[in-house]
């Protein structure tokens, strides 16, 4: 798996270069091995398929020969010399075995896709079709729709393959099966990797999560589900994304990718954690837990980097003035969506002690109604009805002290109506020396 990075936006993983590139698994042989084809060339002869005695000891020279280069060049002399032998197949599948020596993926795909042009449900032609398809760089929508075909092929076909009747003297029933199910977790691989491809995000987290709840241990499957559930819209995808990547650089053992690939993926986990959340803090629980589950728990949460720095600010608030934290809380949850079961708890008890200024009062003279503002001291958020009049009046600006308990709520603009009694108002000025009672 070859991993391309670009930079990391604090979305999370929205700048991920779609096209990860995927390093083909070690090879899972549908049938006993190449090595078992070539050998099976003799009995093949006695069959009469060879067109005539010159392609037999072409072939057996192929069979004969060390190098992979020079397998290449005599079947490239057999391709020319006898391009309709009743064994072309064959020949592919021969081909298949020298490029895979090579390394050469490109041309394995090209001679697995001529395999299936000639016979659509090959089984050979199947298997490298589907392996080899997540390794293309930049896949051609061609190129996709034959994997996607492939990938499919192999679903459906997984019975015919390995029924009984085809299973090598060698292999016990449990290996015969264990050969089944690592077929069908490589096309959920490809047919995943190929809606990745796409775009389609969605279905390709559906197919990795087929192949996981068979294989939980495969880091690789891991990481790719956590790319694409970053990258669709919904908050509790992009929260999984989290847990899915710190598991994929935290496994180790069967399943784990190898060193190099390994710290990539831990470093790219931690650097969309430390972007989604603001800082690292937390980051190694979300690695233990994630190492225990292979999906995370239905009320797995993580809070975004504004959460904290909210959660943080209203912390420092609570220590420097409490009073304005209080009044902070209280409009907080007025105004969320259960904004009126919570008014209806408010009405059941007494309001804190909070302080407000005074921005006008009705009426000016013997007020009975004060209007403040207290987040703000110019914006009118506070109505106190007042249980009797006051004697005078108060100045804009001046600071008040009360509790009471909540009337009513208007939402536009928002204005919480209390009711006061007068004694439990602070901070009221006291009345001209004329107008006190002798």
């Amino acid at each position: 798996m070859k991993v391309r990075f670009l930079k990391i936006t604090p979305l999370g993983l929205g700048a991920v270069k779609k096209g990860w590139q995927a390093e083909a698994p070690a090879p899972l042989r549908l049938v006993s091995g190449v090595v078992c084809l070539v050998a099976a060339l003799a009995a093949v002869a006695s069959a009469a398929t060879w067109t005539d005695r010159g392609e037999y000891d072409l072939v057996m020279g192929i069979r004969a020969e060390a190098s992979a280069q020079k397998r290449v060049e005599l079947l490239d002399r057999w391709q020319v010399k006898y391009p309709q032998s009743e064994m072309r197949q064959v020949r592919r599948e021969l081909y298949l075995a020298a490029f895979e020596a090579l390394s050469d993926g490109a041309r394995m795909l090209k001679t697995a896709r001529e395999m299936l042009a000639e016979q659509a449900d090959n089984p050979v032609g199947v298997y490298w079709c589907t392996l080899l398809v997540p390794e293309v760089r930049d896949p051609s929508a061609d190129v996709l729709g034959a994997g996607e075909k492939a990938a499919r092929q192999l679903l459906t076909g997984l019975d015919t393959y390995f029924a009984a009747a085809g299973k090598p003297a060698a292999a016990s029933d449990a290996e015969w099966q264990k050969r089944k199910s690592s077929a069908g977790l490589l096309a959920h691989r490809t047919l995943g990797w190929i809606a990745w491809q796409r775009g389609d995000y969605a279905e390709a987290a559906k197919e990795f999560h087929l192949y996981l709840d068979q294989d939980a241990k495969s880091a690789e499957i891991t990481a790719w589900l956590g790319i694409v559930s970053g990258l669709q819209k919904e908050p509790a995808n992009q929260v999984a994304a989290l847990w899915y990547l710190e598991r994929a650089g935290a496994l180790r053992g069967e399943g784990a990718l190898p060193d190099g690939q390994q710290r990539a993926v831990g470093a790219l986990a931690d650097q969309v954690y430390t972007a989604y959340h603001g800082d690292g803090e937390g980051i190694e629980n979300l690695k233990t837990a994630a190492l225990a589950s292979a999906v995370p728990p239905a009320d797995f949460h993580v809070e975004t980097a504004a959460a904290v720095a909210a959660r943080r600010a209203d912390e420092e608030l609570t220590r420097t003035n409490p009073q304005l934290a209080a009044w902070v809380h209280i409009r907080r949850q007025l105004e969320s969506p259960d904004g009126e079961k919570y008014l209806a708890d408010l009405r059941a008890a007494p309001l804190p002690r909070l302080k407000g200024t005074v921005i006008r009062t009705q009426p000016e003279a013997k007020p009975v109604e004060i209007v403040v503002g207290i987040s703000q001291p110019l914006t009118d958020e506070v109505v106190l009805r007042v249980s009797a009049p006051f004697p005078n009046a108060a100045p804009a600006g001046t600071e008040l002290e009360f509790e009471g308990t909540v009337d009513s709520l208007g939402k536009q603009p928002f204005t919480l109506t209390v009711l006061v009694d007068r004694e439990k108002i602070t901070g009221w000025p006291e009345p001209p020396a004329s107008g006190r009672r002798k």
